[in-house]
Parts: C-alpha cells; structure tokens; sequence
C-alpha cells in the first residue's frame, strides 16, 4: 500500500510521489509513517527523511517545520529540503565548523538561536550525505 507524499518547501514543491513508507525526526524522536496513518498534524525537526518508494530508499535533509498526515497522504512543510547525493560534504563540514566556532564567542540570544539552527542545519546535511555511503 501506498500513500501520496508532498514536500513543500517555500518557494516550491521539492517533492510529489507515491510513498511506501517515510522516517522522519520530530522533538520526541524518529517517526514512521506508512497508508493508513491516523491523521494528525506533527513538528519536524532538522533532520534526515528517509524515503521508500517502490522498494528503494532516498534520504533528503531536511530543516524544521511541519507534517500534516492523513490516511492516504503526508504533506511536509519544511524552510530546506535537499537530497542527500548532492549535498557538497565538503561545504556543510565548513558551514558546521564556523558555526561551532561562532558558539564558543559571546552572542545574543538571537544570534545564539541562529547559531544553533546552523548546526542543526549543517549536522542534518552531514547525516544525509553519509546515508548514501552505505
């Protein structure tokens, strides 16, 4: 069974297939999904979605937003989507790098926040890019 998947990020649709299952990060840890999901409305984290559609798996990094699922579809709702074969490693290990640097000086509540969501950003980058590997 099978279940439409949309990932919508805010300038474009990155994403419209038919799904087998999907993996995500919410706050509360890896959620699954697969047709026939109760419906609900859930937080997504940056993070990794893994993907299955007809047998295969794709990764793609994702940033913070939303999912909204019902029994026949999912819908994200997210700041950045990217797939995971082209995200630049050697870019997102330099991203990662400043932005650690950067949270070891003095910074204001919103550069911190800032700070921090490019972490979370660069590290969600890594994880994709490595999933590949395997």
């Amino acid at each position: 069974m099978s279940f439409q998947l949309s990932i919508f990020v805010p300038d474009k649709r990155f994403l419209e297939i038919s799904a087998q299952e999907i993996i995500f990060s919410t706050p509360e840890g890896r959620f699954g999904v697969m047709a026939g999901h109760m419906p609900m409305v859930v937080s997504v984290v940056e993070d990794v979605i893994d993907i299955q559609q007809d047998g295969q798996w794709k990764s793609a990094a994702v940033s913070q937003g939303f999912a909204e699922i019902s029994g026949d579809s999912v819908s994200f709702f997210v700041g950045t989507a990217e797939w995971a074969d082209e995200i630049d490693t050697v870019r997102a290990k330099e991203a990662l790098e400043r932005a650690e640097i950067r949270l070891q000086s003095e910074l204001s509540r919103k550069e911190y926040l800032r700070t921090k969501t490019a972490v979370a950003r660069a590290m969600a980058r890594l994880k994709a890019a490595k999933s590949i590997k395997h």
